[in-house]
């Protein structure tokens, strides 16, 4: 993790980056360009979050404003699960994005840190409106009417190009490794996107229209099991490592005390404090690499 982090020229925020890695180092012994999948999830709704749009808007309609503070915390007092993508993960997140207005859900569901948690780190008030103002305005300026199709453009727009690309580049040309997206030619893109939503996201069934158009060509084993994401065992890793790091990454971010109580508590597995964790090496290594 420490070689990935520290041959990136800006800090990362996902730390699939390391697996990606790996699987490229491991392709390029035997191949000089491969092909990748990206894409696909964007345009034909493959997140989980897909899956939380309907509960989150019931939960917006049903669920006044004083009880959700009542029913999150109630919701982070299930045990902490070591696995990837594990369920208590996926309900904390999917509360905790349900908790704001329907333009903010993807930002908070995917941002490592709240703005409350912003504000204690840093000692001043963050705006929600200011955090989230990329996907605000797009949210709202969106000509499209359902709520899975401006999801699709946030993907689309923002992870899209600022994560999984940016990921794919770096990792595979650490490696010298060519990497090319099918999913992303410039026809494919423009078909996928007139496709109605109803055939990406269908009765709780992510990429719908791809499964359908695959059965019998990929084995059902693969195109019905559960998302797995391309994740590593992070979780328990951040509890043996390095409390260095995390003192130095503290005081990057000026507030040491805030970074070691997450630490204390993400050892003692109270809580799951991976995603800020992780972000805090990526910014101390960075800032070691370049010293």
């Amino acid at each position: 993790m420490p070689r990935v982090l520290g041959r990136l020229d800006e800090p990362f925020g996902d730390p699939s980056i390391v697996p990606t890695f790996q699987l490229c180092s491991f392709a390029r012994r035997h191949i000089t360009v491969a092909l990748g999948g990206d894409g696909g999830d964007e345009l034909f709704a493959g997140y989980d979050p897909f899956k939380a749009l309907g509960v989150a808007r019931w939960y917006n309609a049903l669920v006044p404003a004083w009880m959700k503070g009542g029913m999150r915390r109630l919701i982070d007092m299930i045990p902490v699960s070591e696995a990837n993508m594990a369920l208590d993960f996926r309900i904390k997140r999917g509360m905790r994005g349900a908790s704001y207005p329907p333009a903010m859900w993807n930002p908070a569901w995917l941002g490592p840190l709240e703005p409350a948690e912003l504000t204690e780190l840093f000692g001043e008030p963050i705006a929600v409106e200011s955090l989230y103002e990329e996907a605000i305005e797009a949210w709202e300026s969106s000509r499209a009417r359902h709520v899975v199709d401006r999801t699709l453009e946030f993907y689309t727009r923002f992870y899209l190009q600022d994560d999984i690309l940016v990921k794919a580049d770096r990792a595979s040309m650490m490696v010298s490794l060519e990497v090319r997206s099918p999913f992303l030619d410039q026809d494919v893109v423009e078909f996928a996107r007139r496709i109605p939503h109803e055939y990406k996201y269908r009765r709780g069934t992510t990429k719908y229209l791809l499964k359908a158009a695959l059965r019998g060509v990929v084995p059902d084993a693969v195109l019905d099991r559960r998302k797995k994401g391309f994740g590593i065992p992070l979780t328990r890793w951040l509890r043996s490592w390095n409390g260095d790091a995390f003192a130095r990454a503290g005081a990057v971010v000026g507030n040491p005390g805030w970074v070691a109580a997450r630490l204390r508590e993400h050892r003692a597995g109270r809580r799951d404090h991976r995603m800020p964790l992780w972000c805090l090496l990526a910014l101390e290594h960075h800032g070691e690499a370049y010293a």
